[in-house]
């Protein structure tokens, strides 16, 4: 009878192991981040945003650049306050990297790499920002975006056809 006792209290412990698995599965599962849909207006800030790095980039092309970053720096703002969540993160993770002074170019080409890689991320999940493509130099381990299908390096001014477009 004492086996039999201990069997009983086995299953009755499975049993109850197992729907304490099942409520955790299903609170676990309810508790996936609400995905919020980009609207129209979201897609121009961030087209926006991308456009504003373009024309940074370009400056960032000529012989002697003086970028400006007040108006990236609007385009962000406007980006983090537009109430979805997504995009206030990006905004938020982006503005550290925003040089303080864009006539430092050894230390903006760092903080252009790092805006880079979160434009990247901001081109592939925001719908309609296919005018912009990816470009890749091995030589510097750089990512960067612009429109066209020409390799402009902005990171090299000795070689600024150094790089491939990313597909």
């Amino acid at each position: 009878m004492n086996s039999n006792s201990n069997l009983g209290k086995k299953n009755q412990n499975m049993n109850a192991f197992r729907i304490l698995l099942i409520v955790l599965a299903f609170f676990a599962l309810s508790c996936k981040e609400e995905v919020v849909p980009f609207e129209t207006a979201h897609e121009n800030l961030a087209a926006k945003l991308l456009a504003e790095n373009q024309i940074l980039l370009e400056e960032y092309l000529k012989e002697d650049p003086k970028p400006n970053w007040k108006v990236f720096s609007e385009s962000l703002d406007a980006l983090g306050a537009n109430g979805h969540p997504k995009l206030k993160v990006w905004a938020e993770t982006l503005r550290p990297f925003v040089p303080a002074n864009g006539a430092d170019l050894e230390t903006s080409y760092e903080k252009i790499s790092k805006i880079q890689e979160i434009l990247i991320q901001i081109k592939t999940e925001v719908p309609n920002q296919s005018k912009y493509n990816r470009f890749y130099c091995p030589m510097v381990d750089k990512s960067w975006l612009m429109t066209g299908r020409e390799v402009k390096n902005p990171y090299a001014p000795e070689m600024r056809d150094c790089g491939e477009l990313v597909q």
